[in-house]
C-alpha cells in the first residue's frame, strides 16, 4: 500500500486500462468485471474435474473416490487474462497475482468450494527458476486467497526436482514429457488426513497439475482439491 504522499505523486493505475484505482487494487472495477468467469465453483463435472478424473480410478462423470473433492478455474483464458497473468508472472508484478487470488477467493467463498480445506499448496517451481524470477507466481496467488480464507500456505512438502523447459514453448505431447517425474514429496506423512488445495496460475493441457497429482494420489489419507486462476480449454 502506498503512503498518501506517494499516492499523490505516483497514483495507482489499473494494469489494463490505466485508470486510477485504489492503492489496494491493481485492476479497476470495470476491467475486473469484464474478465470472463467460468462459474466452475457452481458446476460439477467442469473442465478441470473432467481433465483429472482418470487419475482417481473412476470413469468420467462418476465421482466415487472421495479423495478428490472438487476442482475449478476462476477465469477462461483469453487475450486480456493472458496479458494480466503474464504481467504478474514475468514482469515482477507478483502483487497483481496476489490481487487476483484475493478476488477469486472473495467471489467463490460463499459457494462452499473451499469448505474443509486445511492447506493451500502452490504448484512449486524449480529452485533455479525461483532464483531467476525471485518468486513463485502460484505462491502469490495463494497469498491472496489466504488473506480471505484465513488458511495456511504449505510450500515445503512438495518440491520440483526437475528443471523443465517452459511449457508455453512446447506442443501438447512435449508438455507431457517435459514434466514427467518433475515433482517429489519426501515426507508424505505430513499430509496424512489433510485436505489440500493445489493452486496453479493457468491450466492449458493439464500436464503440470496432473504430474503434481501423480505424486500426491499415493497418499491414500489425503483429500485433494484443485484451483487455477484460468483454464485454456
Amino acid at each position: 500500500m502506498l503512503s498518501p504522499l506517494l499516492e499523490l505523486f505516483y497514483p495507482s493505475l489499473c494494469r489494463v486500462c490505466q485508470r486510477g484505482v485504489d492503492s489496494n487494487n491493481t485492476l479497476c472495477t470495470e476491467c475486473l468485471s469484464k474478465l470472463p468467469r467460468t462459474e466452475h465453483h457452481l458446476l460439477r463435472d467442469n473442465n478441470v474435474e473432467m481433465l483429472l478424473s482418470d487419475l482417481f480410478d473412476r470413469p468420467r462423470k462418476r465421482w466415487y473416490d472421495r479423495r478428490f473433492v472438487c476442482g475449478g478455474a476462476w477465469l477462461r483464458y483469453n487475450d486480456d487474462v493472458a496479458k494480466i497473468i503474464h504481467s504478474g508472472k514475468f514482469f515482477e508484478c507478483p502483487e497483481l497475482l496476489e490481487y487476483l487470488g484475493r478476488q477469486a477467493a472473495i467471489e467463490w467463498q460463499q459457494s462452499g468450494f473451499f469448505n474443509g480445506i486445511d492447506l493451500l499448496v502452490p504448484v512449486p517451481i524449480h529452485p533455479r527458476r525461483l532464483n531467476d524470477r525471485g518468486y513463485n507466481q502460484s505462491e502469490y496467488i495463494c497469498r491472496g486467497m489466504a488473506s480471505i480464507l484465513r488458511l495456511p500456505i504449505d510450500t515445503t512438502t512438495i518440491y520440483r526436482i526437475k528443471d523443465t523447459e517452459k511449457q508455453s514453448q512446447l506442443n501438447d505431447e512435449e508438455r507431457k514429457k517435459n514434466v514427467e517425474h518433475a515433482f517429489h514429496i519426501p515426507e508424505p506423512e505430513r499430509w496424512h488426513k489433510k485436505h489440500i488445495l493445489l493452486v496453479d496460475d493457468v491450466i492449458t493441457t493439464g500436464a503440470t497439475i496432473r504430474n503434481c497429482l501423480k505424486e500426491i494420489t499415493p497418499i491414500r489419507s489425503c483429500r485433494i482439491s484443485v484451483f487455477s486462476l484460468a483454464i485454456a480449454r
